[in-house]
């Protein structure tokens, strides 16, 4: 992403370059090398693809990266997500019928479509011998060229929240299963490890509420950028997305200002036993400053309901919060020009 500069306004704001209208299926930003190579790899075999593997942290994109793979195959189905522990139940024993009545109904919603079984490394033992059943009839029923005894999806794709290998290695997953699967995988990579992308993922937020509010929302004003760059993200790219509608929806201009941005530290590490527990910043504005946030994330960043419970007022709740009161820092601070040089 090119870094322009509207004339007149100040040289420190951060300005995207316009995007044309979202169509249905959002962009997958890739600014970022590890983000290039997920998409370099989408653009190759994802034509292809009728049985693969999404790994990745929660909030990181598997679901939006399986859409982009059915948009590929030009599927002229639906995509169904199912939980896999839903599908797959434990309580149904090794000599049941091949499809349970969950799976039986989930592939018919499914047919012609893709079937995209979400989270299977929470499966236990019996379960996971229901997948690897169910991928057995299906990669059949695909090199057969016909259709099974039911109708079938024309992609099934199983997302993991865990790496499956390191599952298989401590001999908490089936290793049949992640071989059949592995031969076509996708690893997303955790917003913390493609900061590269925070820019353009938060204008395409923006962006995005604009056009849903009919507002005319601009982009983040100064000062903003760098304190999503800052944040570790747990909730990955997910998370980025709620703090920055939060923020465009109590904005009070077009610009989105620090004080908008609602984001709350990382939870310190457990004390061990015996010993106090002590926040990562233990200063008294430290303090403050986390019962602000904490206050804010009860009332939903409503600032004005977070005042009245604070019993304060709503312009000295934003004066305490443009003060350069210290949050625990949880990264180095990246440089601006740094990052999008």
């Amino acid at each position: 992403m090119n870094q322009t500069m509207q004339s007149g306004r100040e040289p420190s704001r951060f300005v995207a370059p316009r995007r044309p209208e979202a169509g249905p299926l959002p962009e997958l930003v890739s600014r970022s090398l590890a983000m290039r190579r997920v998409c370099e790899q989408l653009q190759q075999v994802g034509p292809r693809v009728r049985l693969a593997l999404i790994e990745g942290e929660a909030g990181t994109g598997k679901h939006l990266l399986a859409r982009h793979i059915q948009a590929r195959h030009a599927s002229p189905g639906i995509l169904v997500a199912e939980e896999a522990t839903a599908v797959f139940c434990a309580e149904v024993t090794p000599h049941a019928e091949l499809r349970p009545e969950p799976l039986r109904a989930a592939v018919r919603r499914a047919a012609d479509g893709i079937l995209l079984l979400r989270n299977i490394d929470e499966l236990a033992a019996e379960p996971q011998g229901q997948l690897l059943r169910y991928i057995r009839s299906f990669e059949t029923a695909l090199s057969a060229e016909k259709p099974g005894l039911l109708p079938s999806p024309s992609q099934v794709i199983c997302t993991s929240r865990k790496p499956l290998r390191n599952q298989v290695v401590a001999g908490a997953f089936l290793p049949e299963i992640y071989y059949r699967l592995n031969a076509v995988s996708f690893s997303l990579p955790p917003l913390r490890d493609r900061k590269e992308d925070i820019p353009s993922l938060a204008q395409m937020f923006v962006d995005a509420v604009s056009r849903e509010q009919q507002r005319p929302l601009q982009g983040l004003g100064p000062g903003s950028l760098q304190i999503l760059l800052r944040h570790l993200w747990p909730g990955n790219v997910r998370e980025l997305e709620s703090v920055i509608r939060a923020a465009c929806l109590s904005s009070e201009g077009q610009w989105l200002r620090p004080i908008d941005l609602v984001i709350l530290p990382l939870e310190p590490a457990r004390p061990k036993d015996g010993e106090p527990a002590i926040p990562e910043n233990y200063t008294l504005d430290g303090v403050i400053r986390r019962h602000i946030l904490q206050v804010l994330k009860a009332c939903d960043g409503n600032k004005a309901r977070a005042a009245s419970k604070l019993g304060i007022s709503r312009s000295t709740l934003y004066r305490m919060l443009e003060t350069d009161i210290a949050m625990p820092m949880q990264t180095p601070e990246v440089k601006q020009d740094e990052l999008l040089a």
